[in-house]
């Protein structure tokens, strides 16, 4: 089960590895629709597993491995096997641009797979196998040893997706690193200036496309469309303003780049699994609040 959860969030009880907590699970169990702060990596080793995230759901072969986003709401029904389960947050470690775009490349989730990244995925498998195995062993430096793996497989997926041609296979070749260029430096402007006025008609014109080619190029390197993707950014910085009390759901929404208090509301309920009231009373228990409300 999941040890602490505070409503949709689960609070991770990290143990020897301050910022790395990894299990080999073999419970047949439901977990529930939950979230955290770290990235989450799960791969099969025996019988196939499916997670729901964000409503969509990945069924996972054995070796298969998924990485699910921070801040994305995810379940795993009951299942019979064992799998490899790895949460991991870099947020006190690392701050880079580069991670950061890659981060956006995984929104909301991923897999690894012979089938989608052939070229890369044996040194995936590998990445996450000696990560288990430093874990689990004794030897010195294991905290060192475990970052490296995993921001090689990062750095691996990052390189894949700027380079493979199935994202852009209907655009010219000479096109196709310049696309993934474009697309990378939107996203990350994306990511900083979520609160601010965003169209599609906008971002297009930023990068150089016409609407409707924009939008059918977007939809494919992010796999979500653009107002679906702006949204998640828009709802994972209301949440840090929802933990400071003083601040009204009505503040939390305009301030986080919404119009409407419904349309924030019901957007916040879509990806976390709840309201901003009921996100706000599960991290303020025995708190009084007053400055909370909905209509």
């Amino acid at each position: 089960m999941i040890p602490e959860l505070d409503g949709t969030r689960e609070i991770v009880a990290f143990q020897e590895c301050p910022s790395l907590l990894f299990y080999r699970n073999v419970e047949f169990e439901e977990y529930p629709k939950h979230w955290h702060t770290s990235i989450e990596i799960i791969m099969p080793i025996e019988n196939n597993y499916p997670v729901i995230c964000n409503g969509t759901t990945y069924n996972l072969n054995i070796g298969d491995i998924l990485i699910v986003a921070p801040g994305v709401i995810h379940s795993m029904p009951a299942t019979k096997g064992t799998r490899y389960v790895f949460l991991v947050n870099f947020s006190n470690s690392i701050s880079s641009k580069a991670f950061d775009s890659i981060l956006s490349l995984i929104q909301p989730a991923i897999i690894i797979s012979p089938e989608y990244f052939p070229s890369i995925y044996q040194r995936c498998y590998n990445c996450v196998v000696n990560s288990a195995d430093e874990y689990f062993g004794t030897e010195p430096f294991k905290e060192v040893s475990i970052y490296s793996e995993i921001m090689t497989l990062f750095v691996l997926i990052g390189r894949s997706y700027t380079t493979q041609n199935e994202m852009f296979s209907d655009t010219p070749p000479a096109k196709q690193q310049e696309y993934m260029n474009k697309f990378m430096s939107l996203c990350e402007y994306i990511n900083k200036n979520c609160t601010e006025k965003l169209t599609v008609d906008d971002a297009a014109q930023m990068i150089g496309f016409s609407k409707f080619h924009f939008s059918r190029l977007f939809k494919k390197f992010t796999g979500n469309t653009f107002y679906s993707y702006v949204n998640e950014r828009r709802i994972s910085h209301a949440t840090l303003l929802l933990l400071d009390p003083e601040n009204s759901i009505t503040d939390v929404a305009i301030n986080s780049g919404f119009n409407s208090i419904s349309s924030f509301i019901r957007i916040f309920k879509i990806n976390k699994g709840c309201t901003p009231t009921e996100f706000r009373k599960i991290h303020h228990s025995g708190s009084e609040i007053t400055n909370d409300s909905e209509p």
